[in-house]
């Protein structure tokens, strides 16, 4: 039997594909995903018997073909109450601090990357198991992962069995026997998807679409995958036009150590509660 050739680009060809990526997304893939990437684009060149330049056309003007592409060069591993130090935070410290203060007045939350939807959905169940009025957006590069999201309808593999375990109670009267995770509408309806590149959020075709006088905004595993610079501007957009005055950022954990304070606007102040480190908006004086 003989088998199909296999296709292989060189590695300058290989980087002039990353720059695509970078261009649309900023994106620079880290090196342990460089070979599965190169692997995929072989792959696919094969699957659509293209030549490179014609994969780079397809990448500029294919949509689904893109997507793909970037769901690739990413990883997308979510699940619910993912770093469960910070959702304690939440229960024990911001929210029951914004009840006292605010009563049933809206808290309004921004999933920032939030692929497949996991972590929008934990801080809506996690705010209204705190008697809050809840309104989160979840925005992504990726239209396919946000359509799962508005779905509402996740499998038992979105649930760890180590991370997030203090919360899952919230999920219970949602599990299905079918290890299906199904959200009512009274639960969907407090989340509303956006397309959203942060890699051109200073563009103003985008800084028009960016949820505003956000309270809190979630924006985690994403700046491992930016530059300096690129994180820099998002900060920065972030505190100018995103969040409300005395609002609050998380990044993940993992990434505090990135963002030091030649990158940090001089309206965000580190936070220290416990083991977890977050941002908080000064009030302007």
């Amino acid at each position: 039997m003989i088998q199909d050739k296999l296709v292989t680009i060189t590695e300058e060809a290989f980087e002039s594909i990353l720059a695509i990526l970078q261009s649309r997304t900023g994106i620079v893939p880290r090196a342990s995903h460089r070979g599965g990437i190169k692997s995929y684009i072989e792959r696919r060149i094969k699957e659509k018997n293209l030549s490179v330049e014609q994969c780079k056309d397809a990448l500029l003007s294919d949509d689904v073909f893109f997507t793909e592409f970037v769901n690739e060069s990413t990883v997308n591993e979510t699940y619910f109450f993912r770093e469960e130090k910070q959702f304690t935070v939440l229960k024990n410290t911001i929210f029951p601090q914004w009840k006292a203060m605010f009563g049933s007045m809206r808290i309004k939350i921004w999933s920032a990357a939030c692929s497949y939807g996991e972590e929008a959905y934990s801080l809506a169940l996690l705010a209204k198991s705190c008697g809050l009025n809840v309104s989160v957006t979840a925005s992504d590069i990726n239209s396919i992962v946000l359509e799962h999201c508005k779905s509402g309808v996740f499998l038992d593999s979105s649930i760890r069995s180590v991370d997030g375990v203090a919360f899952q109670g919230l999920l219970a009267p949602y599990r299905k026997d079918d290890k299906k995770i199904v959200f009512p509408d009274e639960i969907k309806d407090c989340i509303r998807t956006q397309k959203i590149n942060l890699s051109v959020i200073d563009v103003p075709s985008c800084k028009m679409l960016l949820p505003k006088n956000q309270n809190i905004i979630f924006l985690r595993n994403v700046f491992i995958y930016f530059n300096q610079e690129l994180r820099a501007k998002i900060l920065r957009i972030i505190a100018e036009s995103c969040l409300a005055p005395d609002g609050i950022l998380f990044v993940s954990m993992s990434e505090i150590a990135q963002i030091d304070t030649d990158i940090m606007p001089s309206s965000l102040e580190k936070v220290f509660d416990g083991t977890v480190f977050y941002f908080h908006k000064k009030e302007v004086r």
